[in-house]
Protein backbone atom coordinates (compact mmCIF):
# COMPACT_ATOMS: atom_id res chain seq x y z
CA UNK A 1 0.00 0.00 0.00
CA UNK A 2 2.43 2.45 0.78
CA UNK A 3 4.50 1.64 -2.54
CA UNK A 4 1.57 2.43 -4.47
CA UNK A 5 1.05 5.88 -2.77
CA UNK A 6 4.63 6.98 -3.45
CA UNK A 7 4.44 5.64 -6.91
CA UNK A 8 1.38 7.84 -7.40
CA UNK A 9 3.17 10.79 -5.94
CA UNK A 10 5.62 10.63 -7.61
CA UNK A 11 3.87 9.97 -10.78
CA UNK A 12 1.74 13.41 -10.08
CA UNK A 13 4.36 15.50 -9.00
CA UNK A 14 6.66 14.52 -12.10
CA UNK A 15 4.12 15.47 -14.10
CA UNK A 16 3.13 18.94 -12.04
CA UNK A 17 6.76 19.19 -12.37
CA UNK A 18 6.96 19.20 -16.57
CA UNK A 19 4.07 21.49 -16.28
CA UNK A 20 5.81 23.64 -14.67
CA UNK A 21 9.02 23.58 -16.10
CA UNK A 22 6.93 24.45 -19.68
CA UNK A 23 5.59 27.04 -18.10
CA UNK A 24 8.56 28.11 -16.70
CA UNK A 25 10.23 28.05 -19.82
CA UNK A 26 7.25 29.88 -21.92
CA UNK A 27 7.49 33.21 -19.27
CA UNK A 28 11.65 33.35 -19.72
CA UNK A 29 11.51 33.10 -23.31
CA UNK A 30 9.22 36.51 -23.59
CA UNK A 31 10.55 38.00 -20.81
CA UNK A 32 14.20 37.16 -21.32
CA UNK A 33 15.57 35.85 -24.35
CA UNK A 34 12.92 37.75 -26.65
CA UNK A 35 14.02 41.17 -24.94
CA UNK A 36 17.83 40.08 -25.58
CA UNK A 37 16.92 39.08 -29.65
CA UNK A 38 15.14 42.44 -30.36
CA UNK A 39 18.37 43.99 -29.07
CA UNK A 40 21.19 42.47 -30.80
CA UNK A 41 20.26 38.16 -30.81
CA UNK A 42 21.10 35.47 -29.21
CA UNK A 43 23.83 33.43 -31.30
CA UNK A 44 23.56 29.38 -31.34
CA UNK A 45 26.98 28.02 -29.37
CA UNK A 46 28.61 25.36 -31.86
CA UNK A 47 32.23 25.75 -29.90
CA UNK A 48 30.20 23.72 -27.26
CA UNK A 49 29.50 20.55 -29.00
CA UNK A 50 32.26 17.71 -29.58
CA UNK A 51 33.10 16.95 -33.14
CA UNK A 52 35.59 15.75 -35.42
CA UNK A 53 38.31 18.11 -37.10
CA UNK A 54 39.28 18.20 -40.60
CA UNK A 55 42.38 16.80 -40.63
CA UNK A 56 40.65 13.90 -38.28
CA UNK A 57 41.84 15.32 -34.65
CA UNK A 58 38.71 15.77 -32.49
CA UNK A 59 37.56 18.59 -30.73
CA UNK A 60 36.40 17.29 -26.68
CA UNK A 61 35.50 20.58 -24.82
CA UNK A 62 35.36 20.25 -21.44
CA UNK A 63 32.56 20.07 -18.89
CA UNK A 64 33.23 20.19 -14.66
CA UNK A 65 30.75 18.34 -13.09
CA UNK A 66 30.78 18.58 -8.97
CA UNK A 67 29.42 15.55 -7.12
CA UNK A 68 30.64 13.29 -10.27
CA UNK A 69 30.90 10.09 -7.37
CA UNK A 70 27.68 8.43 -7.11
CA UNK A 71 23.99 9.49 -8.38
CA UNK A 72 23.01 12.22 -10.89
CA UNK A 73 26.80 13.30 -11.11
CA UNK A 74 28.03 10.18 -11.90
CA UNK A 75 25.20 9.12 -14.69
CA UNK A 76 25.56 12.91 -16.40
CA UNK A 77 29.58 12.57 -15.99
CA UNK A 78 29.60 9.28 -18.05
CA UNK A 79 26.91 10.32 -20.26
CA UNK A 80 28.92 13.50 -20.94
CA UNK A 81 31.76 11.18 -21.51
CA UNK A 82 30.23 8.99 -24.34
CA UNK A 83 29.29 11.66 -25.69
CA UNK A 84 32.37 12.98 -26.89
CA UNK A 85 33.39 15.85 -23.91
CA UNK A 86 36.30 15.77 -21.65
CA UNK A 87 34.74 15.66 -18.23
CA UNK A 88 36.77 16.81 -14.97
CA UNK A 89 34.70 14.71 -12.59
CA UNK A 90 35.37 16.01 -8.73
CA UNK A 91 34.67 14.43 -5.51
CA UNK A 92 35.03 15.93 -2.16
CA UNK A 93 38.00 13.69 -0.86
CA UNK A 94 40.19 10.39 -1.40
CA UNK A 95 37.18 8.20 -0.09
CA UNK A 96 34.86 9.69 -2.92
CA UNK A 97 37.88 9.50 -4.98
CA UNK A 98 37.88 5.82 -4.82
CA UNK A 99 34.39 5.44 -5.08
CA UNK A 100 34.46 7.20 -8.33
CA UNK A 101 36.86 4.74 -9.90
CA UNK A 102 35.44 1.52 -8.80
CA UNK A 103 31.54 2.96 -9.96
CA UNK A 104 33.91 3.58 -13.40
CA UNK A 105 35.37 0.48 -13.65
CA UNK A 106 32.34 -1.63 -13.06
CA UNK A 107 30.52 -0.01 -15.84
CA UNK A 108 30.59 -0.85 -19.45
CA UNK A 109 30.95 2.82 -20.79
CA UNK A 110 32.26 3.14 -24.23
CA UNK A 111 33.83 6.92 -24.04
CA UNK A 112 35.21 7.21 -27.92
CA UNK A 113 36.94 10.73 -28.15
CA UNK A 114 35.77 11.57 -24.87
CA UNK A 115 37.47 11.15 -21.62
CA UNK A 116 36.92 11.28 -18.11
CA UNK A 117 39.34 12.87 -15.81
CA UNK A 118 38.49 12.28 -11.91
CA UNK A 119 39.23 15.09 -9.50
CA UNK A 120 39.29 16.08 -5.95
CA UNK A 121 37.63 19.66 -4.67
CA UNK A 122 35.63 20.17 -1.85
CA UNK A 123 33.14 22.75 -2.68
CA UNK A 124 33.21 23.70 1.01
CA UNK A 125 36.22 24.35 0.52
CA UNK A 126 37.58 27.52 -0.68
CA UNK A 127 41.81 26.47 -1.07
CA UNK A 128 40.38 23.52 -2.68
CA UNK A 129 38.27 25.37 -5.16
CA UNK A 130 41.53 27.49 -5.59
CA UNK A 131 43.42 24.62 -6.62
CA UNK A 132 41.07 22.74 -8.70
CA UNK A 133 40.65 26.13 -10.74
CA UNK A 134 44.45 25.82 -10.81
CA UNK A 135 44.26 22.72 -11.97
CA UNK A 136 41.72 23.15 -14.87
CA UNK A 137 43.60 25.77 -16.29
CA UNK A 138 46.34 23.84 -16.82
CA UNK A 139 44.07 21.24 -18.70
CA UNK A 140 41.95 23.59 -20.55
CA UNK A 141 42.84 25.22 -24.03
CA UNK A 142 41.43 26.17 -27.27
CA UNK A 143 40.88 22.47 -29.07
CA UNK A 144 39.39 21.82 -25.10
CA UNK A 145 37.62 24.67 -24.00
CA UNK A 146 35.94 24.56 -20.90
CA UNK A 147 32.47 25.38 -22.18
CA UNK A 148 30.25 23.63 -19.34
CA UNK A 149 30.08 23.66 -15.39
CA UNK A 150 27.33 21.50 -13.77
CA UNK A 151 26.71 22.11 -9.86
CA UNK A 152 25.64 19.29 -8.83
CA UNK A 153 26.76 18.65 -5.39
CA UNK A 154 23.68 18.57 -2.35
CA UNK A 155 22.64 17.23 0.31
CA UNK A 156 18.84 15.98 0.32
CA UNK A 157 17.10 16.52 4.13
CA UNK A 158 13.73 15.41 4.80
CA UNK A 159 12.96 15.67 8.21
CA UNK A 160 9.90 17.84 10.29
CA UNK A 161 11.10 21.24 10.36
CA UNK A 162 9.80 21.45 13.53
CA UNK A 163 12.61 18.68 14.81
CA UNK A 164 15.64 20.04 12.64
CA UNK A 165 18.33 21.82 14.11
CA UNK A 166 19.38 24.76 13.02
CA UNK A 167 22.98 23.07 12.01
CA UNK A 168 21.59 20.65 9.65
CA UNK A 169 19.41 23.70 8.04
CA UNK A 170 22.90 25.55 7.82
CA UNK A 171 24.13 22.31 6.04
CA UNK A 172 21.68 21.88 3.48
CA UNK A 173 22.38 25.92 2.40
CA UNK A 174 25.79 25.37 2.81
CA UNK A 175 26.05 22.19 -0.04
CA UNK A 176 22.66 23.33 -2.09
CA UNK A 177 23.17 26.94 -2.37
CA UNK A 178 26.20 28.76 -1.06
CA UNK A 179 28.70 26.32 -2.37
CA UNK A 180 27.15 26.95 -6.05
CA UNK A 181 27.85 30.63 -5.61
CA UNK A 182 31.53 29.61 -4.64
CA UNK A 183 32.14 27.49 -7.18
CA UNK A 184 30.59 29.37 -10.17
CA UNK A 185 32.43 32.94 -9.03
CA UNK A 186 35.59 30.60 -8.91
CA UNK A 187 35.33 29.32 -11.93
CA UNK A 188 33.79 32.43 -13.88
CA UNK A 189 36.78 34.01 -15.77
CA UNK A 190 37.35 30.52 -17.39
CA UNK A 191 34.12 30.37 -18.74
CA UNK A 192 33.82 33.82 -19.63
CA UNK A 193 36.84 33.33 -21.74
CA UNK A 194 35.44 30.11 -23.62
CA UNK A 195 31.80 31.24 -23.35
CA UNK A 196 30.14 28.60 -21.87
CA UNK A 197 27.57 27.78 -19.15
CA UNK A 198 26.49 27.03 -16.23
CA UNK A 199 24.42 24.73 -15.08
CA UNK A 200 22.42 24.32 -12.00
CA UNK A 201 20.67 21.06 -10.59
CA UNK A 202 17.40 22.21 -8.44
CA UNK A 203 14.73 20.17 -7.80
CA UNK A 204 11.16 20.14 -8.34
CA UNK A 205 10.99 20.60 -4.63
CA UNK A 206 11.95 24.64 -5.39
CA UNK A 207 8.50 24.73 -6.80
CA UNK A 208 6.43 21.61 -5.39
CA UNK A 209 6.56 21.91 -1.64
CA UNK A 210 5.88 18.68 0.09
CA UNK A 211 5.81 18.21 4.06
CA UNK A 212 9.67 17.46 5.47
CA UNK A 213 10.93 18.85 2.53
CA UNK A 214 11.30 22.62 4.19
CA UNK A 215 14.89 23.15 4.27
CA UNK A 216 15.70 21.53 1.06
CA UNK A 217 13.00 23.35 -0.87
CA UNK A 218 13.85 26.49 0.26
CA UNK A 219 17.04 26.06 -0.66
CA UNK A 220 16.24 24.58 -4.30
CA UNK A 221 13.84 27.83 -4.51
CA UNK A 222 16.83 30.08 -3.68
CA UNK A 223 18.70 28.37 -6.29
CA UNK A 224 16.11 28.80 -8.76
CA UNK A 225 15.86 32.90 -8.10
CA UNK A 226 19.32 33.28 -7.83
CA UNK A 227 20.23 31.69 -11.43
CA UNK A 228 17.21 33.54 -12.89
CA UNK A 229 18.35 36.85 -11.73
CA UNK A 230 22.45 36.33 -12.44
CA UNK A 231 21.81 34.22 -15.91
CA UNK A 232 20.38 38.38 -16.99
CA UNK A 233 23.84 39.61 -15.67
CA UNK A 234 26.16 36.76 -17.43
CA UNK A 235 24.32 37.49 -20.44
CA UNK A 236 26.49 40.34 -22.54
CA UNK A 237 29.40 37.86 -22.08
CA UNK A 238 28.16 35.15 -23.60
CA UNK A 239 28.04 33.22 -20.55
CA UNK A 240 25.11 31.25 -20.16
CA UNK A 241 23.23 29.71 -16.88
CA UNK A 242 20.59 27.65 -16.47
CA UNK A 243 18.57 25.08 -13.60
CA UNK A 244 17.44 21.79 -14.52
CA UNK A 245 15.41 19.89 -12.08
CA UNK A 246 15.82 15.76 -11.87
CA UNK A 247 12.23 14.33 -10.33
CA UNK A 248 13.04 11.21 -8.30
CA UNK A 249 16.28 9.70 -8.83
CA UNK A 250 17.79 6.20 -7.76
Amino acid sequence: MANRILTAFSTTTSLLNRALAWADFVVHFISGYFLYYLVGGYKPQYHTRPRRLSHGDHYSPAVLVTGASQGIGLAVALHLASRGYTVLATVKDEKELDRLKKNMKSRDVRLDAGSLRPMIMDVLSPQSIATAVEEVTSVVNDRCPLVGVINNAGLCLIAPMELTNMKAVRDVFELDFWSYISVIQAFLPLIKKYQGRFINIGSYGGYVNPPMWAAYSAAKAAVEGMTRSWRFELKPFGVGMTTVRPGWTR
